[in-house]
């Protein structure tokens, strides 16, 4: 028989289990029926909590705390809709391999079908996106039910961390009274004494399995790169965790003589670097500019998913492709000719030893047309003049210091951001790139700061701050920067096929444009951030320098077609005859 105090028990055994399996952080979204569950948190000292009244904003918070973290964050929220506004953050960490962990609290078996408040069928809620789901039942006190609550925590924050990392779910429900009760009846006490004997006992060890490339397929690899001289490594985004591998994609590009086409989530593009490896930093400009058919690579090594830069997929038609990743099949048009899938860095540092001794003239050549167009690109945004985005990121890079986040929005912003010069400071990247939505960007970046501490800059359009305007609310006390790039609208939009599509100029702009009618400063305000306007460089210095520590916004107008007239320049300059190195074409050896 379930009773307030066996109740009482049960969810405290089940949140000493989150932090005996290694959850450290905790979401809250408060709620009547997750009571018992709130009250838990509250007697968990090992347990960071944040409360975030909104469950969409709290599903990103705690996205953004595993994400930046690496480790498993929870959520907890009540019944009913609740946890469906989790949906969108279960999506994106289930595209991403983030691992996170949803535990709903629940009506019992009793309410459902009935009428009941609150109550919906929360059974395998968020369907194949999760790596697990286990319904906990309602409390029971016997000592076979309370070890089997406890194994199944365990089990779900294992399956959030691998061997693909990704969401779990766990569905909590609880009976009335929800209040706390202490232990009265013999069955009561040898309930509690149970779950004190159990939290008492060290957890088991359980480490995600991780998977390791066949030697076979790694040998067939081998001599793919051995064979193609003109070959360069393609590094996608990728989660913090993977800045550790830093080493080993060096180690590779060293024993291949391939470049790194780094971008800006890749964890190597603003990084330290060693003068013997080469890194590409405007690759979407290359492949757009006439260099482009001198550098086409006959192999393309990929590490993680597809590539942001819209004009890489031209570059790279011809040539055959290797992708390594540590999970999934991460090959949207289906034209790779070998996917490596297992630990990353393992991979890597296999696939250098066997390597022969590599041949660096493509890679010189494509650093060369990598500084030739970085001098154009420089001069092509070169201020005074109409203030672009790529004006504004580029000084918002250039700002960042050893240790610090760089949250980049989709859309505009993620592509931009590869068209401006890296800084070799050691900063983290955090992207939004598993389903590439806008959603929660700003809660994401408060998540990341709150479980790490590092001083956050978030840098998103005006309609990805307007879609997540309500998570405002949660920057609170936070070292977080929120630059919101105004370009009066979507403006990915005018580099589609759609723009020249000769949809009518009105129609474009509300169906597409959406320009929102939002004033950012005055909306900061109103959640007591500080903030201010600026449309120019010095402007933007003196905001910068002002409430460094954050929260704090910066609503940075530019030109509404700043970033494609900045490229425009600049492709106009590459018009001219490229040096001569970017043209050398070494010879492709015979397999």
């Amino acid at each position: 028989m379930t009773t307030a105090a066996i109740q009482t028990a049960w969810v405290d055994l089940i949140v000493a289990s989150l932090a005996d399996a290694g959850v450290t952080h905790v979401v809250l979204s408060p709620g009547s029926r997750s009571t018992p569950l709130a009250l838990a948190l509250a007697r968990a000292p090992r347990l960071a909590r944040r409360v975030v009244i909104d469950e969409r904003s709290a599903g990103f918070v705690a996205l953004g705390a595993a994400r930046a973290s690496g480790q498993p964050a929870a959520l907890i929220c009540t019944s009913g809709t609740a946890p469906a506004h989790y949906a969108p953050a279960v999506i994106e960490a289930s595209l991403a391999g983030v691992p996170l962990l949803v535990v709903s609290a629940d009506r019992p078996t009793a309410l459902h079908g009935a009428g009941a408040s609150q109550t919906i069928d929360q059974q395998r809620l968020f369907g194949g996106f999760v790596r697990r789901f286990d319904d906990l039942g309602v409390a029971d006190g016997g000592a076979a039910a309370l070890a089997a609550a406890r194994r199944k925590v365990f089990q779900a924050v294992l399956a959030a961390r691998g061997p693909t990392p990704g969401p779990a779910h766990l569905n909590v429900p609880l009976v009335k009274p929800l209040e706390p009760a202490p232990p009265v009846t013999a069955a009561e006490r040898a309930a509690v004494a149970e779950v004190a004997r159990l939290i008492a006992l060290p957890p088991p060890v359980a480490a995600p399995s991780r998977l390791r490339v066949a030697d076979a397929a790694l040998a067939d690899a081998a001599a793919r790169l051995a064979a193609a001289p003109r070959g360069v490594i393609l590094a996608t985004a990728a989660t913090v965790a993977r800045a550790a591998d830093r080493a080993a994609v060096a180690a590779l590009a060293r024993a291949t003589g391939y470049p790194i086409v780094a971008e800006a989530g890749s964890q190597l593009r603003f990084a330290p670097r060693t003068p013997d490896v080469v890194v590409i930093e405007h690759a979407g400009l290359i492949a757009a500019s006439p260099l482009a058919a001198a550098l086409a690579p006959s192999l393309v090594l990929q590490l993680g998913g597809e590539p942001v830069a819209m004009a890489w997929p031209r570059l790279a038609a011809d040539a055959a492709r290797v992708i390594v990743a540590d999970g999934g099949w991460p090959d949207g048009d289906s034209r790779a000719d070998a996917l490596l899938i297992g630990e990353v860095a393992d991979t890597l540092t296999r696939l250098a030893a066997a390597l022969p001794a590599p041949t660096t003239a493509f890679a010189a050549a494509w650093r060369d047309a990598d500084r030739w167009v970085a001098a154009a690109m420089t001069a092509a945004r070169a201020w005074p003049g109409p203030w672009g985005e790529t004006e504004l990121l580029a000084r918002v890079v250039a700002g960042l210091g050893d240790g610090a986040q760089l949250a980049i929005g989709n859309s505009l912003p993620i592509r931009v951001i590869d068209e401006v010069p890296a800084t070799t400071a050691d900063v983290r990247v955090l992207t939004q790139r598993g389903a590439a939505g806008i959603d929660g960007l700003i809660a994401g970046a408060a998540g990341a700061a709150w479980a790490t501490g590092r001083p956050t800059t978030l840098v998103l359009g005006d309609v990805a701050f307007a879609h997540d305007v309500g998570s405002l609310a949660t920057v609170a006390g936070l070292p977080v920067t929120i630059v919101v790039v105004d370009n009066r609208g979507g403006h990915i939009f005018d580099d589609l096929p759609l723009a020249a599509a000769g949809v009518d100029a009105e129609v474009y702009r509300e169906l597409w444009l959406t320009p929102p009618a939002l004033d950012p400063v005055a909306v900061a305000a109103g959640f007591g951030v500080a903030a201010a306007s600026v449309r120019n460089p010095d402007e933007l210095t003196a905001a910068w320098a002002r409430g460094a520590a954050g929260p704090r916004l910066i609503h940075a107008v530019v030109a509404a077609d700043g970033a494609r007239a900045t490229r425009t320049r600049a492709l106009t300059l590459l018009a001219a005859p490229a040096p001569a190195a970017a043209a050398a074409r070494p010879t492709e050896a015979t397999p």
